[in-house]
């Protein structure tokens, strides 16, 4: 087990408060835990870093920290970074993606409002008419547009 100095665990309960301040709230948890572990991150490792030490790698760290600035979170396996794309739009892949994020994908889930999905390419040799990408929030799903 790696344990973190006094000094570490103070700079790292100040940095939860800063991100939770920092994270603009919405209706959605999901959304509110990722945009604060992006703020936790960023705020710990800038702190960390200018005082000298080395920033929290063990995640079971940062899992208790996250449950403690989020009671009622439930942890799950991160998310991919967001593709962005040339028009702009991000749409993150959830779970494991299988190879580079098609253009069309963005803009299909820009029509319908969907900014996270679950990659199901991996599965398109067993059934061919599975969708290629699954809304993780909706029943919305997106298959590769058809060559005309």
């Amino acid at each position: 087990m790696n344990t973190i100095s006094k000094d570490q665990s103070i700079i790292t309960q100040v940095a939860a408060k800063i991100a939770a301040d920092l994270t603009p709230k919405t209706d959605d948890l999901q959304t509110n835990v990722g945009n604060w572990v992006v703020a936790f991150e960023v705020t710990t490792e800038a702190l960390l870093k200018a005082h000298g030490m080395n920033a929290i790698t063990d995640e079971q760290q940062f899992a208790t920290a996250v449950t403690e600035a989020f009671p009622t979170a439930t942890i799950t396996p991160m998310a991919q970074p967001v593709a962005q794309t040339s028009g702009g739009f991000g749409v993150r892949i959830r779970g494991q993606q299988h190879g580079p994020v098609p253009e069309w994908l963005s803009s299909a889930c820009m029509a319908k409002g969907v900014t996270e999905v679950w990659d199901n390419r991996d599965k398109l040799q067993e059934n061919p008419k599975r969708p290629w990408f699954k809304s993780t929030n909706s029943e919305d799903a997106f298959w590769a547009p058809r060559k005309r």
